[in-house]
């Protein structure tokens, strides 16, 4: 599923450099709260770790993107599978793994695009996400699918900030109203909107420029005391 019906196919954007591709993103820019997901005890982080990840998402979008010979796919595959192996001698438990961290750039996971965020507050935040090959649907389109997940992302944080304990998504109602391309950069918007109780209502929009991609309706519920 794509996030609308296109107009007309969009010609790929030219491969920028790789290095350009994985340029660091610095100290985490945003100030989002984790809502006291994040443990006391944080592992120490490897400094390499985060360009590993830079890495990995330069690694996928080249793989979507490809059309390599026999030779080549046979030679990536072997280098994938002795990769996964050397860092199946380093599997921990949840606790103990560093991607998925708030307290890292792009939480040091490869899931959801980067989202730059430009300003925010407990109330709202703004900020740029571009998608890759990896999250194409058709023509040029991002998959409908993967718009949810950047949604989620900032309006997951967003609800957990200003002191608020943390909370769950409960439901996502998102409105697909224009053609969300990939390989642009993208205005990201979210709102706090109210709270009833332990129910709390945000929003958001993605667009590019002038256009709305799409706009979204989020509640989120905080967790009882002991609640997972």
């Amino acid at each position: 599923m794509t996030s609308a019906t296109p107009a007309s196919p969009a010609g790929p954007a030219p491969a920028g450099p790789v290095e350009a591709e994985l340029a660091p993103f610095g100290p985490l820019p945003d100030g989002l709260g984790s809502g006291g997901l994040l443990s006391p005890d944080l592992a120490p982080v490897p400094p390499s770790f985060p360009g590993m990840i830079d890495a990995l998402r330069v690694l996928q979008n080249r793989i979507t993107g490809s059309a390599p010979s026999e030779e080549l796919a046979a030679e990536v595959s072997r280098t994938l599978t002795d990769l996964a192996i050397r860092l199946g001698a380093h599997m921990v438990d949840e606790e103990g793994q560093i991607a998925g961290r708030v307290d890292l750039p792009g939480r040091a996971q490869a899931l959801v695009p980067v989202v730059h965020l430009d300003e925010q507050d407990d109330q709202h935040a703004v900020g740029r996400v571009t998608f890759g090959r990896l999250h194409l649907g058709r023509n040029g389109a991002v998959h409908g699918g993967a718009i949810p997940l950047v949604f989620d992302e900032v309006m997951g944080r967003l609800s957990n900030t200003g002191g608020r304990p943390p909370g769950r998504t409960a439901y996502l109602h998102v409105n697909y109203r224009n053609i969300t391309p990939i390989e642009r950069e993208l205005q990201l918007t979210a709102r706090f909107d109210r709270e009833e109780r332990r129910k709390r209502f945000l929003s958001g929009e993605l667009r590019d420029g002038d256009t709305l991609c799409a706009d979204v309706e989020g509640l989120f519920v905080a967790l009882r005391p002991g609640q997972p």
